[in-house]
């Protein structure tokens, strides 16, 4: 059973209802084995694999694999390939239930990072996101906190923590992500100043900054840069690459913070210090006693 926080267009408003013991339909095993088909698919050098590959890995029958490339294929998210499968062009991007079972250990450590920089009474601003949802999570009603955030998912799992103050950021819904953006949460953002603010990426470039994949999403996210004393990217090390495919980006501030796991690089942390990454927490088996921070070095 469960609480479930629904939004409702009211004008200029943003109505949250919440509905009380609903029953969560459960992840079947043969929804999890496809996310992760599609997940290892995201994740190959060329975008593809190969049926046996796939079986092999999965620990399950060509039979198997062949009925889930089937499946997904109806629903137009991957492409069949002689022997094997690729990702549907322009269809790269997960969804949330594909991105619930992506890099879980990675997500839940940085996850616990995130919520150890919390205190009593302070402003979090929180974005859409896997990742954020952990934080969301992860908070379990410890602190007397205001969490603004973006994504559904979050609400959700803020709905039955009664010590945690929700403002719901509204405007437009972006399905595949759960995510809310637009001019109107736009417009309640720049009225708020956090304490901190997590913000999440497709990916993280030195360079480019974080990216998104909507025009609208990336406006939001460089507002979000913008509007906390302390500001962390949260990002799983699989997202440090620069990933020039995507379109949208949003400049990194003059100093910010990054939360991600042990599986970074040494040059991909180097890189990011050098643009201005002042704290950088590496969630993981020592949790945040792994850091590094620039401005500490001798």
């Amino acid at each position: 059973m469960r609480s479930e926080a629904v939004l409702n267009d009211q004008g200029d408003a943003m109505a949250i209802t919440v509905r009380a013991n609903v029953v969560a339909e459960p992840r079947t095993k043969g929804e999890r084995r496809r996310a992760r088909l599609v997940e290892m698919l995201s994740e190959g050098s060329d975008k593809r694999a190969s049926v046996n590959e796939l079986a092999q890995a999965l620990d399950v029958s060509v039979v198997t694999i062949r009925r889930d490339l089937a499946l997904l294929e109806k629903d137009e998210i991957i492409s069949r390939t002689y022997g094997g499968a690729s990702l549907a062009p322009g269809r790269r991007e997960m969804t949330m239930a594909q991105r619930e079972v992506s890099n879980v250990v990675e997500k839940e450590a940085i996850a616990q990072v995130a919520v150890s920089l919390l205190h009593e009474g302070d402003l979090v601003i929180l974005d859409a996101g896997s990742t954020a949802e952990r934080i969301a999570a992860a908070i379990d009603n410890r602190f007397e906190l205001t969490v603004v955030t973006n994504g559904l998912r979050c609400i959700n799992r803020l709905v039955g923590q009664d010590r945690v103050h929700v403002l719901v950021l509204g405007g437009n819904l972006r399905g595949i992500n759960e995510t809310i953006c637009g001019g109107d949460a736009e417009m309640t953002l720049s009225r708020i100043y956090g304490n901190i603010a997590f913000v999440g990426a497709d990916a993280v470039s030195a360079e480019r900054g974080i990216a998104s994949r909507t025009y609208d999403q990336s406006r939001l996210k460089s507002m979000m840069l913008r509007q906390a004393t302390q500001v962390y990217i949260i990002a799983d090390s699989s997202k440090l690459d620069d990933d020039t495919d995507y379109p949208y980006w949003s400049p990194l501030p003059h100093e910010w913070g990054l939360i991600t796991d042990a599986g970074a690089t040494q040059e991909q942390l180097d890189a990011l210090e050098e643009h201005g990454a002042t704290t950088i927490l590496l969630a993981g088996e020592q949790d945040t006693q792994n850091s590094r921070n620039p401005k500490e070095e001798p």
